[in-house]
Protein backbone atom coordinates (compact mmCIF):
# COMPACT_ATOMS: atom_id res chain seq x y z
CA UNK A 1 0.00 0.00 0.00
CA UNK A 2 1.42 3.08 -1.16
CA UNK A 3 1.97 5.46 1.78
CA UNK A 4 0.82 9.34 1.43
CA UNK A 5 3.60 11.26 1.51
CA UNK A 6 3.40 15.41 2.35
CA UNK A 7 5.31 18.20 3.13
CA UNK A 8 6.27 19.18 6.62
CA UNK A 9 4.65 22.39 6.10
CA UNK A 10 1.69 20.41 5.58
CA UNK A 11 1.89 17.99 8.24
CA UNK A 12 2.43 21.07 10.40
CA UNK A 13 -0.59 22.80 9.18
CA UNK A 14 -2.66 19.60 9.61
CA UNK A 15 -1.42 19.33 13.27
CA UNK A 16 -2.86 22.79 13.98
CA UNK A 17 -5.47 22.14 12.49
CA UNK A 18 -6.60 18.84 14.11
CA UNK A 19 -5.39 20.06 17.92
CA UNK A 20 -6.64 24.08 17.38
CA UNK A 21 -10.27 23.11 15.76
CA UNK A 22 -11.76 20.54 18.01
CA UNK A 23 -9.82 22.38 21.36
CA UNK A 24 -11.57 25.93 20.63
CA UNK A 25 -14.73 24.46 19.20
CA UNK A 26 -15.85 22.07 22.13
CA UNK A 27 -14.64 25.65 24.16
CA UNK A 28 -17.32 27.64 22.18
CA UNK A 29 -19.66 24.89 21.92
CA UNK A 30 -19.43 24.90 26.17
CA UNK A 31 -20.05 28.79 26.10
CA UNK A 32 -23.37 28.42 23.42
CA UNK A 33 -24.21 25.52 25.75
CA UNK A 34 -23.53 27.78 29.55
CA UNK A 35 -25.33 30.95 27.92
CA UNK A 36 -28.32 28.64 27.35
CA UNK A 37 -28.68 27.64 30.26
CA UNK A 38 -28.20 31.27 31.71
CA UNK A 39 -30.43 32.66 29.83
CA UNK A 40 -33.17 29.70 30.55
CA UNK A 41 -31.86 30.23 34.47
CA UNK A 42 -32.69 33.80 34.07
CA UNK A 43 -36.14 33.71 32.58
CA UNK A 44 -37.13 31.08 35.34
CA UNK A 45 -36.23 33.31 37.94
CA UNK A 46 -38.17 36.48 36.53
CA UNK A 47 -41.20 33.55 36.33
CA UNK A 48 -40.33 32.65 40.03
CA UNK A 49 -40.32 36.76 41.47
CA UNK A 50 -43.24 37.30 39.49
CA UNK A 51 -44.91 34.18 40.80
CA UNK A 52 -44.42 35.17 44.13
CA UNK A 53 -45.32 38.71 43.63
CA UNK A 54 -48.35 37.49 42.37
CA UNK A 55 -48.79 35.42 44.94
CA UNK A 56 -47.91 37.74 47.59
CA UNK A 57 -50.42 40.14 46.07
CA UNK A 58 -53.20 37.55 46.68
CA UNK A 59 -52.08 36.46 50.30
CA UNK A 60 -52.22 40.51 50.83
CA UNK A 61 -55.91 40.24 49.30
CA UNK A 62 -56.76 37.45 51.01
CA UNK A 63 -55.78 38.42 54.14
CA UNK A 64 -57.62 41.50 54.16
CA UNK A 65 -61.01 39.92 53.16
CA UNK A 66 -60.77 41.26 49.78
CA UNK A 67 -61.22 44.55 48.29
CA UNK A 68 -63.82 47.29 48.11
CA UNK A 69 -63.30 49.07 44.41
CA UNK A 70 -65.65 51.29 41.92
CA UNK A 71 -67.70 49.66 39.67
CA UNK A 72 -67.72 52.94 37.75
CA UNK A 73 -63.70 52.70 37.63
CA UNK A 74 -62.06 51.49 34.55
CA UNK A 75 -59.98 49.00 36.36
CA UNK A 76 -63.46 47.66 37.49
CA UNK A 77 -65.12 47.14 33.85
CA UNK A 78 -66.88 44.49 32.60
CA UNK A 79 -66.32 42.10 35.73
CA UNK A 80 -68.32 39.67 37.09
CA UNK A 81 -68.74 39.60 40.28
CA UNK A 82 -69.48 36.35 42.59
CA UNK A 83 -69.28 38.44 46.01
CA UNK A 84 -72.07 41.37 45.77
CA UNK A 85 -70.56 42.90 48.56
CA UNK A 86 -71.48 46.52 48.07
CA UNK A 87 -70.71 49.67 49.76
CA UNK A 88 -72.40 52.97 48.69
CA UNK A 89 -70.00 56.25 49.54
CA UNK A 90 -70.38 59.73 47.91
CA UNK A 91 -67.62 58.98 45.39
CA UNK A 92 -69.73 55.74 44.10
CA UNK A 93 -70.73 52.28 44.69
CA UNK A 94 -68.01 49.91 45.75
CA UNK A 95 -68.12 46.28 45.38
CA UNK A 96 -65.46 43.34 46.93
CA UNK A 97 -62.52 41.88 44.52
CA UNK A 98 -61.82 38.40 45.27
CA UNK A 99 -57.74 37.24 45.17
CA UNK A 100 -58.56 35.49 41.77
CA UNK A 101 -60.80 38.64 40.27
CA UNK A 102 -57.31 41.09 41.52
CA UNK A 103 -55.15 38.24 39.81
CA UNK A 104 -57.38 37.89 36.44
CA UNK A 105 -57.18 42.37 35.72
CA UNK A 106 -53.38 42.07 36.53
CA UNK A 107 -53.54 39.29 33.89
CA UNK A 108 -55.20 41.68 31.32
CA UNK A 109 -53.16 44.84 31.91
CA UNK A 110 -49.77 42.97 31.32
CA UNK A 111 -51.23 41.41 28.20
CA UNK A 112 -52.30 44.44 26.85
CA UNK A 113 -48.58 45.73 27.61
CA UNK A 114 -47.66 42.53 25.94
CA UNK A 115 -45.12 41.34 28.85
CA UNK A 116 -46.76 38.43 29.79
CA UNK A 117 -50.34 36.88 30.76
CA UNK A 118 -51.66 34.50 33.81
CA UNK A 119 -53.92 32.79 34.94
CA UNK A 120 -55.65 30.59 37.79
CA UNK A 121 -56.47 26.96 37.23
CA UNK A 122 -58.26 24.36 38.92
CA UNK A 123 -59.22 20.84 38.78
CA UNK A 124 -62.11 21.43 39.95
CA UNK A 125 -62.94 25.30 39.46
CA UNK A 126 -65.73 27.17 40.45
CA UNK A 127 -65.24 29.67 37.47
CA UNK A 128 -65.26 27.75 33.93
CA UNK A 129 -62.63 29.95 32.71
CA UNK A 130 -60.02 28.36 35.16
CA UNK A 131 -60.42 24.90 33.72
CA UNK A 132 -56.48 23.60 33.23
CA UNK A 133 -55.21 22.63 29.86
CA UNK A 134 -53.04 19.90 29.65
CA UNK A 135 -49.81 21.67 30.74
CA UNK A 136 -51.69 22.90 33.63
CA UNK A 137 -53.31 19.23 34.31
CA UNK A 138 -49.89 17.72 34.49
CA UNK A 139 -48.36 20.45 36.64
CA UNK A 140 -51.73 19.79 39.15
CA UNK A 141 -51.24 16.15 38.86
CA UNK A 142 -47.60 16.35 39.81
CA UNK A 143 -48.33 18.96 42.94
CA UNK A 144 -50.95 17.20 43.93
CA UNK A 145 -49.58 13.69 43.87
CA UNK A 146 -45.65 13.92 44.17
CA UNK A 147 -45.36 17.37 45.86
CA UNK A 148 -43.66 19.41 42.76
CA UNK A 149 -42.96 22.72 43.94
CA UNK A 150 -42.48 24.41 40.54
CA UNK A 151 -43.26 23.45 37.15
CA UNK A 152 -41.76 24.60 33.91
CA UNK A 153 -41.42 23.58 30.40
CA UNK A 154 -40.96 25.75 26.48
CA UNK A 155 -43.99 25.24 24.74
CA UNK A 156 -46.22 27.17 21.77
CA UNK A 157 -49.10 29.61 22.61
CA UNK A 158 -50.84 29.33 18.59
CA UNK A 159 -47.84 29.82 16.73
CA UNK A 160 -45.41 31.74 18.77
CA UNK A 161 -42.85 30.28 21.21
CA UNK A 162 -43.69 31.32 24.99
CA UNK A 163 -42.20 29.88 28.40
CA UNK A 164 -44.84 28.75 30.68
CA UNK A 165 -44.01 28.30 34.55
CA UNK A 166 -46.83 27.36 37.27
CA UNK A 167 -46.66 27.58 40.76
CA UNK A 168 -49.18 25.75 43.11
CA UNK A 169 -51.73 27.94 45.40
CA UNK A 170 -52.35 26.56 48.57
CA UNK A 171 -55.80 26.58 50.90
CA UNK A 172 -55.42 28.88 53.88
CA UNK A 173 -57.99 30.12 55.99
CA UNK A 174 -58.67 33.29 54.66
CA UNK A 175 -59.45 30.95 51.42
CA UNK A 176 -62.29 28.48 53.37
CA UNK A 177 -64.64 31.73 53.68
CA UNK A 178 -65.47 31.07 49.78
CA UNK A 179 -63.98 27.64 49.23
CA UNK A 180 -65.78 25.67 51.86
CA UNK A 181 -64.83 22.32 49.93
CA UNK A 182 -61.25 22.19 50.83
CA UNK A 183 -59.07 22.34 53.40
CA UNK A 184 -55.94 24.16 54.32
CA UNK A 185 -53.07 23.51 53.00
CA UNK A 186 -54.62 21.22 50.52
CA UNK A 187 -53.98 22.18 46.61
CA UNK A 188 -56.59 24.50 45.52
CA UNK A 189 -55.35 24.69 42.38
CA UNK A 190 -51.99 26.59 40.46
CA UNK A 191 -50.70 29.92 38.72
CA UNK A 192 -49.84 29.80 35.43
CA UNK A 193 -47.55 32.81 33.25
CA UNK A 194 -46.86 32.80 30.21
CA UNK A 195 -43.89 35.00 28.78
CA UNK A 196 -43.26 35.15 25.14
CA UNK A 197 -39.81 33.31 24.51
CA UNK A 198 -39.68 34.25 20.96
CA UNK A 199 -37.55 37.37 21.43
CA UNK A 200 -35.28 35.27 24.39
CA UNK A 201 -34.68 32.27 21.36
CA UNK A 202 -34.49 35.16 18.99
CA UNK A 203 -31.35 36.69 21.15
CA UNK A 204 -29.66 33.25 21.97
CA UNK A 205 -30.09 32.62 18.27
CA UNK A 206 -27.95 35.82 17.66
CA UNK A 207 -26.14 34.72 20.38
CA UNK A 208 -25.22 31.57 18.69
CA UNK A 209 -24.14 33.19 15.40
CA UNK A 210 -21.71 35.38 17.09
CA UNK A 211 -20.08 32.80 18.97
CA UNK A 212 -19.83 30.68 15.93
CA UNK A 213 -18.54 33.67 14.20
CA UNK A 214 -15.94 35.04 16.31
CA UNK A 215 -15.04 31.18 16.93
CA UNK A 216 -14.28 30.88 13.39
CA UNK A 217 -12.43 33.94 13.66
CA UNK A 218 -10.68 33.36 16.26
CA UNK A 219 -9.68 29.63 15.39
CA UNK A 220 -8.70 31.27 11.97
CA UNK A 221 -6.21 33.98 13.56
CA UNK A 222 -4.97 31.17 15.68
CA UNK A 223 -4.11 28.71 12.85
CA UNK A 224 -2.38 31.26 10.56
CA UNK A 225 -0.30 33.01 13.56
CA UNK A 226 1.26 29.23 14.75
CA UNK A 227 1.45 28.35 11.55
CA UNK A 228 3.19 31.37 10.35
CA UNK A 229 5.61 31.42 13.93
CA UNK A 230 6.17 27.77 12.80
CA UNK A 231 7.03 28.37 9.05
CA UNK A 232 9.75 30.61 10.25
CA UNK A 233 10.95 29.20 13.19
CA UNK A 234 10.56 25.37 12.08
CA UNK A 235 10.12 25.39 8.11
CA UNK A 236 12.45 27.88 6.91
CA UNK A 237 15.28 26.61 8.90
CA UNK A 238 14.35 23.18 7.86
CA UNK A 239 14.16 23.92 4.13
CA UNK A 240 17.64 26.28 4.61
CA UNK A 241 19.58 22.88 5.30
CA UNK A 242 18.03 21.01 2.31
CA UNK A 243 18.71 23.28 0.41
CA UNK A 244 22.29 22.83 1.60
CA UNK A 245 22.39 19.43 1.40
CA UNK A 246 21.06 19.07 -2.12
CA UNK A 247 23.41 21.49 -2.95
CA UNK A 248 26.54 18.82 -1.38
CA UNK A 249 24.45 16.07 -3.04
CA UNK A 250 25.11 17.88 -6.40
CA UNK A 251 28.91 18.45 -5.95
CA UNK A 252 28.80 21.90 -4.61
CA UNK A 253 30.81 20.69 -1.39
CA UNK A 254 31.11 25.04 -0.68
CA UNK A 255 27.87 25.55 0.12
CA UNK A 256 26.95 26.93 3.38
CA UNK A 257 24.07 27.44 5.60
CA UNK A 258 24.02 30.70 7.44
CA UNK A 259 21.36 30.22 10.87
CA UNK A 260 20.39 33.31 12.78
CA UNK A 261 17.98 31.30 15.08
CA UNK A 262 19.77 31.67 18.56
CA UNK A 263 18.77 27.68 18.79
CA UNK A 264 18.80 24.33 18.29
CA UNK A 265 18.57 24.84 14.39
CA UNK A 266 21.64 27.56 14.52
CA UNK A 267 23.63 24.49 15.88
CA UNK A 268 22.16 22.19 13.40
CA UNK A 269 23.46 24.35 10.83
CA UNK A 270 27.34 24.78 12.20
CA UNK A 271 27.41 21.21 12.17
CA UNK A 272 26.41 21.09 8.48
CA UNK A 273 28.82 23.84 7.49
CA UNK A 274 31.41 22.03 9.28
CA UNK A 275 30.95 18.71 7.93
CA UNK A 276 30.47 20.71 4.26
CA UNK A 277 34.19 21.80 5.24
CA UNK A 278 35.19 18.62 5.76
CA UNK A 279 33.68 16.78 3.02
CA UNK A 280 35.34 19.51 0.72
CA UNK A 281 38.91 19.05 2.28
CA UNK A 282 38.38 15.54 2.27
CA UNK A 283 37.54 15.45 -1.38
CA UNK A 284 40.97 17.34 -1.88
CA UNK A 285 42.66 14.80 -0.25
CA UNK A 286 41.07 12.01 -2.47
CA UNK A 287 41.53 13.70 -5.72
CA UNK A 288 45.35 13.75 -5.10
CA UNK A 289 45.06 10.36 -4.12
CA UNK A 290 43.34 9.67 -7.14
CA UNK A 291 45.18 11.63 -9.59
CA UNK A 292 48.29 10.30 -8.13
CA UNK A 293 46.37 6.55 -8.20
CA UNK A 294 45.92 7.13 -12.04
CA UNK A 295 49.55 8.13 -12.64
CA UNK A 296 50.58 4.57 -11.61
CA UNK A 297 47.62 2.66 -12.83
CA UNK A 298 48.74 4.25 -16.45
CA UNK A 299 52.34 4.37 -15.79
CA UNK A 300 51.50 -0.26 -14.92
CA UNK A 301 49.45 -0.42 -17.71
CA UNK A 302 51.78 1.23 -20.53
CA UNK A 303 54.30 -1.27 -18.90
CA UNK A 304 51.54 -3.77 -19.11
CA UNK A 305 51.09 -3.04 -22.99
CA UNK A 306 54.63 -3.18 -23.27
CA UNK A 307 54.47 -6.70 -21.82
CA UNK A 308 51.78 -7.78 -24.18
CA UNK A 309 53.65 -6.30 -27.19
CA UNK A 310 56.34 -8.53 -26.09
CA UNK A 311 54.43 -11.48 -26.00
CA UNK A 312 52.24 -11.39 -28.80
CA UNK A 313 55.84 -10.63 -30.76
CA UNK A 314 57.03 -13.37 -28.82
CA UNK A 315 54.32 -15.96 -29.42
CA UNK A 316 53.99 -14.68 -33.54
CA UNK A 317 57.89 -15.34 -33.61
CA UNK A 318 57.35 -18.77 -32.31
CA UNK A 319 54.56 -19.92 -34.18
CA UNK A 320 56.61 -18.92 -37.36
CA UNK A 321 59.60 -20.53 -36.30
CA UNK A 322 57.86 -23.41 -34.71
CA UNK A 323 56.48 -23.89 -38.41
CA UNK A 324 59.84 -24.74 -40.57
CA UNK A 325 60.68 -28.19 -38.28
CA UNK A 326 57.13 -28.87 -38.03
CA UNK A 327 57.93 -29.05 -41.52
CA UNK A 328 60.86 -30.97 -41.63
CA UNK A 329 59.45 -33.33 -39.46
CA UNK A 330 56.01 -34.13 -41.43
CA UNK A 331 57.98 -34.48 -43.76
CA UNK A 332 61.33 -37.03 -42.67
CA UNK A 333 57.26 -38.74 -40.95
CA UNK A 334 56.11 -38.85 -44.11
CA UNK A 335 59.35 -40.85 -45.75
CA UNK A 336 59.05 -43.29 -42.81
CA UNK A 337 55.34 -44.11 -43.60
CA UNK A 338 56.38 -45.43 -47.09
CA UNK A 339 60.11 -47.27 -46.06
CA UNK A 340 58.23 -48.93 -42.88
CA UNK A 341 56.28 -51.52 -43.08
CA UNK A 342 55.87 -53.96 -39.80
CA UNK A 343 53.36 -53.56 -37.87
CA UNK A 344 54.70 -52.46 -34.56
CA UNK A 345 56.60 -49.45 -35.89
CA UNK A 346 53.88 -48.43 -37.61
CA UNK A 347 51.89 -48.08 -34.39
CA UNK A 348 54.12 -45.03 -33.76
CA UNK A 349 54.57 -43.45 -36.63
CA UNK A 350 50.29 -43.18 -36.57
CA UNK A 351 50.84 -41.77 -32.90
CA UNK A 352 53.76 -39.26 -34.01
CA UNK A 353 51.70 -38.46 -37.27
CA UNK A 354 48.17 -37.72 -34.32
CA UNK A 355 50.42 -35.29 -32.03
CA UNK A 356 52.80 -33.60 -35.21
CA UNK A 357 48.32 -32.90 -36.26
CA UNK A 358 47.69 -31.28 -33.22
CA UNK A 359 51.05 -29.54 -32.64
CA UNK A 360 50.48 -27.72 -36.60
CA UNK A 361 46.61 -27.10 -35.23
CA UNK A 362 47.97 -25.66 -32.13
CA UNK A 363 51.00 -23.68 -34.39
CA UNK A 364 48.00 -22.23 -36.44
CA UNK A 365 45.67 -21.65 -33.68
CA UNK A 366 48.04 -19.67 -31.59
CA UNK A 367 49.03 -18.09 -34.71
CA UNK A 368 45.47 -16.82 -35.50
CA UNK A 369 44.70 -15.56 -32.41
CA UNK A 370 48.03 -13.87 -31.70
CA UNK A 371 47.09 -11.73 -34.64
CA UNK A 372 43.52 -11.18 -33.72
CA UNK A 373 44.51 -9.89 -30.45
CA UNK A 374 47.01 -7.66 -31.84
CA UNK A 375 44.58 -6.05 -34.43
CA UNK A 376 46.75 -7.14 -37.35
CA UNK A 377 43.78 -9.25 -39.29
CA UNK A 378 42.51 -6.77 -42.00
CA UNK A 379 38.71 -7.57 -42.10
CA UNK A 380 36.88 -8.30 -45.01
CA UNK A 381 32.94 -7.12 -44.78
CA UNK A 382 30.80 -7.86 -47.13
CA UNK A 383 27.13 -8.37 -47.79
CA UNK A 384 27.08 -12.71 -48.51
CA UNK A 385 24.36 -15.22 -48.77
CA UNK A 386 24.94 -17.02 -45.01
CA UNK A 387 23.07 -19.91 -46.03
CA UNK A 388 24.68 -20.40 -49.13
CA UNK A 389 28.03 -20.32 -47.05
CA UNK A 390 26.79 -23.09 -44.46
CA UNK A 391 26.18 -25.58 -47.35
CA UNK A 392 29.58 -24.65 -48.75
CA UNK A 393 31.19 -25.73 -45.48
CA UNK A 394 28.47 -29.09 -44.83
CA UNK A 395 30.34 -30.49 -48.39
CA UNK A 396 33.40 -29.83 -47.14
CA UNK A 397 32.88 -31.85 -43.48
CA UNK A 398 30.40 -34.13 -45.14
CA UNK A 399 33.33 -37.23 -45.90
CA UNK A 400 34.34 -36.58 -42.08
CA UNK A 401 30.33 -36.79 -40.63
CA UNK A 402 30.29 -39.93 -42.94
CA UNK A 403 33.29 -41.37 -41.10
CA UNK A 404 30.88 -41.30 -37.77
CA UNK A 405 27.97 -42.01 -40.16
CA UNK A 406 26.79 -38.79 -38.56
CA UNK A 407 23.61 -36.86 -40.61
CA UNK A 408 24.80 -32.98 -41.30
CA UNK A 409 20.96 -31.46 -41.30
CA UNK A 410 20.29 -28.15 -42.52
CA UNK A 411 17.03 -26.95 -43.92
CA UNK A 412 17.13 -23.29 -44.48
CA UNK A 413 16.32 -22.76 -48.39
CA UNK A 414 16.02 -19.05 -48.45
CA UNK A 415 18.72 -16.30 -49.20
CA UNK A 416 20.39 -14.75 -45.52
CA UNK A 417 21.91 -11.97 -46.66
CA UNK A 418 24.43 -10.49 -44.01
CA UNK A 419 27.44 -8.09 -44.01
CA UNK A 420 30.17 -9.79 -42.99
CA UNK A 421 33.90 -11.41 -43.39
CA UNK A 422 33.26 -14.57 -44.72
CA UNK A 423 36.09 -16.51 -44.59
CA UNK A 424 36.24 -15.88 -40.89
CA UNK A 425 32.77 -16.70 -40.19
CA UNK A 426 33.21 -20.04 -42.70
CA UNK A 427 36.23 -20.61 -39.79
CA UNK A 428 33.50 -20.00 -37.21
CA UNK A 429 31.27 -22.54 -38.62
CA UNK A 430 33.98 -25.03 -39.72
CA UNK A 431 35.19 -25.26 -36.14
CA UNK A 432 31.72 -25.67 -34.28
CA UNK A 433 30.49 -27.99 -37.12
CA UNK A 434 33.87 -30.23 -36.42
CA UNK A 435 33.42 -30.23 -33.23
CA UNK A 436 29.75 -31.28 -32.96
CA UNK A 437 30.47 -34.14 -35.42
CA UNK A 438 33.45 -35.30 -33.07
CA UNK A 439 31.43 -35.31 -30.10
CA UNK A 440 28.60 -36.93 -31.83
CA UNK A 441 27.83 -40.19 -31.45
CA UNK A 442 27.69 -42.84 -34.02
CA UNK A 443 24.96 -42.93 -36.54
CA UNK A 444 23.45 -39.50 -35.29
CA UNK A 445 22.70 -35.92 -36.62
CA UNK A 446 24.21 -32.55 -36.29
CA UNK A 447 21.05 -30.29 -36.98
CA UNK A 448 22.26 -26.13 -38.47
CA UNK A 449 19.54 -23.89 -38.39
CA UNK A 450 19.53 -20.02 -38.71
CA UNK A 451 16.67 -17.52 -37.39
CA UNK A 452 16.50 -13.87 -38.54
CA UNK A 453 15.87 -11.33 -35.44
CA UNK A 454 16.40 -8.42 -36.98
CA UNK A 455 18.82 -6.49 -36.57
CA UNK A 456 20.35 -9.87 -36.06
CA UNK A 457 20.68 -13.48 -37.57
CA UNK A 458 20.95 -16.20 -34.91
CA UNK A 459 23.12 -19.68 -35.86
CA UNK A 460 22.84 -22.33 -33.91
CA UNK A 461 25.03 -26.03 -34.24
CA UNK A 462 23.13 -28.96 -32.38
CA UNK A 463 24.46 -32.41 -31.55
CA UNK A 464 22.84 -35.33 -30.03
CA UNK A 465 26.43 -36.55 -28.26
CA UNK A 466 27.34 -36.60 -24.90
CA UNK A 467 26.90 -32.81 -24.10
CA UNK A 468 28.72 -30.68 -21.23
CA UNK A 469 28.35 -30.11 -17.66
CA UNK A 470 26.97 -26.96 -16.27
CA UNK A 471 30.72 -25.43 -14.86
CA UNK A 472 32.11 -26.13 -18.61
CA UNK A 473 29.76 -23.82 -20.55
CA UNK A 474 31.33 -20.95 -20.25
CA UNK A 475 34.72 -22.01 -19.49
CA UNK A 476 34.83 -23.59 -23.00
CA UNK A 477 35.51 -20.63 -24.65
CA UNK A 478 38.68 -19.23 -22.83
CA UNK A 479 42.19 -20.39 -23.92
CA UNK A 480 43.69 -23.37 -23.78
CA UNK A 481 40.32 -25.16 -22.03
CA UNK A 482 40.12 -28.78 -23.98
CA UNK A 483 37.60 -31.39 -23.42
CA UNK A 484 37.85 -35.24 -24.04
CA UNK A 485 36.74 -35.86 -27.80
CA UNK A 486 33.90 -38.61 -28.77
CA UNK A 487 34.62 -40.76 -30.86
CA UNK A 488 34.95 -44.50 -28.87
CA UNK A 489 38.03 -44.34 -26.56
CA UNK A 490 39.67 -41.71 -28.15
CA UNK A 491 41.38 -39.22 -25.55
CA UNK A 492 42.63 -36.83 -28.67
CA UNK A 493 42.46 -33.25 -27.34
CA UNK A 494 41.64 -29.77 -29.41
CA UNK A 495 44.27 -27.19 -29.08
CA UNK A 496 41.45 -25.79 -26.30
CA UNK A 497 42.01 -22.26 -28.82
CA UNK A 498 39.33 -23.02 -31.65
CA UNK A 499 36.30 -21.72 -29.10
CA UNK A 500 38.59 -18.58 -28.61
CA UNK A 501 39.02 -17.73 -32.00
CA UNK A 502 35.18 -18.12 -32.41
CA UNK A 503 34.29 -16.08 -29.75
CA UNK A 504 36.84 -13.01 -31.32
CA UNK A 505 35.69 -13.34 -34.31
CA UNK A 506 31.97 -13.46 -33.49
CA UNK A 507 32.75 -10.36 -31.16
CA UNK A 508 34.50 -8.48 -34.28
CA UNK A 509 31.27 -8.60 -36.27
CA UNK A 510 29.33 -6.99 -32.89
CA UNK A 511 27.62 -10.30 -31.74
CA UNK A 512 27.63 -12.46 -29.28
CA UNK A 513 28.55 -16.65 -28.95
CA UNK A 514 27.27 -19.02 -26.27
CA UNK A 515 26.38 -22.67 -25.47
CA UNK A 516 23.86 -24.32 -24.28
CA UNK A 517 23.77 -28.33 -22.86
CA UNK A 518 22.41 -31.20 -21.10
CA UNK A 519 25.08 -33.96 -20.21
CA UNK A 520 23.64 -37.25 -21.91
CA UNK A 521 20.98 -35.60 -24.33
CA UNK A 522 23.77 -32.79 -26.62
CA UNK A 523 24.79 -29.65 -26.89
CA UNK A 524 23.57 -26.73 -28.71
CA UNK A 525 25.92 -23.60 -29.55
CA UNK A 526 24.41 -20.34 -30.82
CA UNK A 527 25.73 -16.80 -32.16
CA UNK A 528 24.64 -13.97 -33.37
CA UNK A 529 25.81 -11.86 -35.62
CA UNK A 530 24.82 -8.16 -36.95
CA UNK A 531 23.04 -7.93 -40.39
CA UNK A 532 24.22 -4.91 -41.15
CA UNK A 533 27.23 -3.47 -39.41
Amino acid sequence: MRRLRLSLRYKFFLSIVFIIVPILGIIFAWVGVRSERNATTQIINQARILARQIVMTRQWISDCGGIMVNRDSAGAKKTLYFLDDRIETDRGTFSRFTPAMVTKKLSQYSLRENLYHFRLASLNPMNPDNAPDAFEKMALIRYVHKGAKEVYQFDKEGDKPVFRYSLPLYVDKACLECHKDFSAGTVAGCLSIFFPSGQIRHALQNTHLKLAGSGAALILLTIMTLFFLLRQVVIKPVNDLKGMATEISNGNLQARVHLETGDEFESLGQAFNTMGQRLAKGREIMEDKIAQATQELWDANQELQQLDQLKTDFIADMSHELRSPVTAIQGGLDYLKRTIHEEGHKTYLVLIDNNLLRLTHLVSDMLELTRIEAGKISWNFQENDLSVLIREVIEILSFKAGEKSVELCYPGSTPVWVEMDLKRVEQVLVNLIENAIKFSSPNSRVEIHTWIEDPWVKVTVKDFGIGIAEPHLETIFQKFHTLPSGGGNSQTKGTGLGLTICRKIVQAHSGRIWAQSTEGRGSTFCFLLALKR
